[in-house]
């Protein structure tokens, strides 16, 4: 009789557990699935994703360890070879350097020396004179090439290229002539002579600044006296076009320019020559090409004399 009550309890509290546990079961079911419902399709990816990724991980783990024992065997040789690279690549860098160093500190030395030299050379031969020499120079040599230039050039239809036309559009030009042509290049001679008085006078003629500002008047005088009137005169193309208008073009203007830098440049050059001349004949008339010091005499030697004694 016990032991069948015993049996029977028992098999009605096991019956009792596994409906308890059949019921746990359905509410758990019934819970997720109100919670898929809740969950959004997005959510529910990331949450699908990030258990795939905890199960991947799971079953990897245990090969982590062979791999983490791999790698700490080898991890020694390999640190040690990626400093050694690392301080190759720094002693590398170091040598770079240093190079560049010397480099900028020889550079450097250079250019301050080349740069004390150009003072020096200017301060020395960079005078009024010569500054005035190079210029009228210059001056001769810019009057000769302004004979190829043109200077006259007469605009066709120039009403109609007034205003903003004009800043888009030249005007055309037509019967172009260079200015060495309106006076049979008289100039160019004339150009040259003014170079070599220029020279002359700075290497110790000062006469000869008169010469280069007489050619510098001539320049003008034939600029101004046979240039201008043909130029503005507009010839056979006022004739043959309608709205014509001659004009005076770069050759004129640069012509003028030179030869009042060749009167102004005469005039300087006589001026800045004028304690020059005779310094220099001191010179050459002294021995040995320098003026000796002036001493005084002490009882009738000189006091070099008397050091040698």
């Amino acid at each position: 009789m016990r032991l069948g009550r015993r049996k029977r309890y028992r098999s009605r509290s096991d019956e009792l557990t596994r409906q308890a546990r059949a019921e746990a079961r359905a509410m758990s079911r019934r819970r997720r699935r109100e919670a898929r419902r809740l969950v959004r399709p997005e959510q529910d990816l990331g949450v699908r994703l990030r258990g795939a990724m905890l199960e991947t991980r799971r079953r990897l783990r245990p090969l982590g360890t062979p791999v983490a024992a791999f790698f700490s065997w080898i991890g020694r040789p390999v640190a040690r070879a990626l400093l050694f690279v690392l301080q190759l690549i720094g002693a590398l860098i170091a040598v770079v350097l240093e190079v560049g160093q010397l480099v900028v500190r020889w550079v450097s030395g250079a250019l301050f020396s080349l740069a004390w030299i150009l003072v020096e050379a200017t301060r020395r031969h960079v005078t009024p004179r010569s500054t005035v020499a190079f210029v009228g120079v210059a001056a001769a040599v810019g009057l000769g090439v302004s004979q190829f230039f043109h200077y006259h050039g007469v605009a066709v239809d120039a009403p109609d290229y007034a205003g903003e036309i004009g800043a888009i559009a030249p005007v055309p030009m037509t019967d172009l002539k260079t200015a060495g042509s309106a006076h049979l290049w008289i100039l160019l001679p004339v150009a040259a002579l003014a170079a070599v008085l220029m020279v002359a006078a700075y290497r110790g003629r000062p006469r000869l600044a008169g010469g280069v500002a007489a050619c510098g008047l001539v320049g003008l005088a034939v600029a101004i006296a046979v240039d201008l009137p043909q130029g503005l005169e507009v010839g056979r193309p006022g004739l043959a076009f309608t709205g014509t208008e001659a004009k005076l073009l770069q050759g004129f203007w640069a012509e003028v320019a030179c030869s009042a830098v060749l009167i102004l440049c005469g005039g300087l050059l006589a001026h800045y020559s004028r304690g020059v001349t005779g310094e220099r004949r001191r010179r050459r008339g002294s021995p040995g090409g320098a003026t000796p010091p002036p001493h005084r005499e002490v009882g009738g030697i000189y006091p070099g004399l008397q050091a040698e004694q």
